[in-house]
């Protein structure tokens, strides 16, 4: 099944309050127009403490778009869960799973800046227990159960709205299990997944697991002409992928790139890719797993019309080709 998805994180290298409304609205223009036209998801993530604008708020972020639509799903990917009150969590993700009839599905992670943790003021020693009290409060909020009967009126989708663990590690995937939910990657770690599976089938609990495939097929940008865009554009690219990466030496996910400091660099990691539609098409057609086609348009605060010609070729000639 093919899975095209936008990915917004609203933020830019100056953060100006002006320019982010403005990508914001351009974000909510192009969900609303690329849902007629075969666009799937749109995805979402936290980060606090930026200085950019980056999306501090992702279920809000999420009920934006939601609220714009009507069979889009929001994908939050994810939560910085320990920085979240469990029952508020619980009552805003209920909030848009009733108002978006069960459009919203949402991730839990950990988060690894200590700089949120510390201007959220939570401790980050401590952010496995809090995670831990945090999901098991947030289930019993939906479920009414206990002292959290009345506190929120129920859900569209039962037992409870869409939740995910998220992360890398074995410590995820116990987490996961203990509590029956489904469990999202951050990378393909297929040691992981096959813990997780191990852990389910002792606790008789189905197994349900989000895993990238083998091949990183990172962020794509449609282009007529992809050296002209990398020459013409790149920076943009760039900025974001200097700043994600300078935010930790050893996360392991799809787009960390610690350490980099050259557009070249860049280019040749294959996470930030400029294609034209003929060679995301065959590489479409060439993997019969290829997984999510990920667009992410405005990145680095990039033009708005280059970000609409980005998701226009997706729309009027890749999905068009590929059915």
């Amino acid at each position: 099944m093919l899975l095209p998805v936008l990915r917004f994180n609203f933020g830019s290298p100056q953060g100006d309050p002006r320019t982010q409304s403005k990508l914001i609205s351009a974000a909510l223009e192009m969900a609303q127009w690329g849902e007629s036209r075969g666009i799937t998801t749109i995805s979402v993530d936290e980060h606090h403490a930026t200085g950019h604008g980056w999306s501090c708020n992702p279920i809000m972020a999420a009920a934006m778009f939601l609220a714009r639509t009507e069979r889009l799903i929001a994908s939050v990917d994810c939560a910085l869960g320990p920085l979240w009150n469990p029952v508020r969590l619980a009552e805003d993700i209920a909030l848009v799973d009733n108002m978006s009839r069960g459009r919203l599905h949402t991730t839990v992670g950990l988060g690894y800046r200590t700089v949120e943790y510390d201007a959220l003021g939570a401790d980050f020693s401590q952010r496995g227990k809090l995670m831990d009290e945090l999901v098991e409060r947030m289930l019993t909020v939906w479920s009414g159960a206990g002292p959290y009967a009345g506190v929120c009126a129920g859900t569209w989708t039962r037992p409870h709205p869409p939740l995910y663990v998220g992360g890398g590690a074995r410590a995820t995937a116990r987490r996961a299990a203990r509590f029956g939910l489904p469990l999202s990657l951050a990378d393909h770690l297929p040691e992981i997944d096959a813990y997780y599976r191990e852990l389910c089938a002792g606790a008789g609990i189905n197994p349900f697991v989000i895993m990238p495939g083998p091949t990183n097929r990172g962020m794509i940008y449609l282009h007529e002409d992809p050296d002209r865009a990398w020459a013409e554009l790149g920076g943009h690219i760039l900025w974001e992928a200097v700043t994600y990466g300078e935010w930790s030496t050893d996360e392991r996910s799809l787009m960390h790139l610690p350490g980099v400091k050259t557009l070249d660099e860049v280019r040749a990691s294959g996470r930030y890719r400029f294609l034209t539609p003929e060679q995301l098409i065959a590489e479409v057609r060439g993997d019969k797993q290829y997984g999510p086609i990920v667009l992410h348009p405005l990145v680095g605060g990039m033009p708005i019309d280059e970000a609409w010609k980005s998701v226009q070729l997706l729309a009027d000639a890749v999905l068009p080709a590929l059915g």
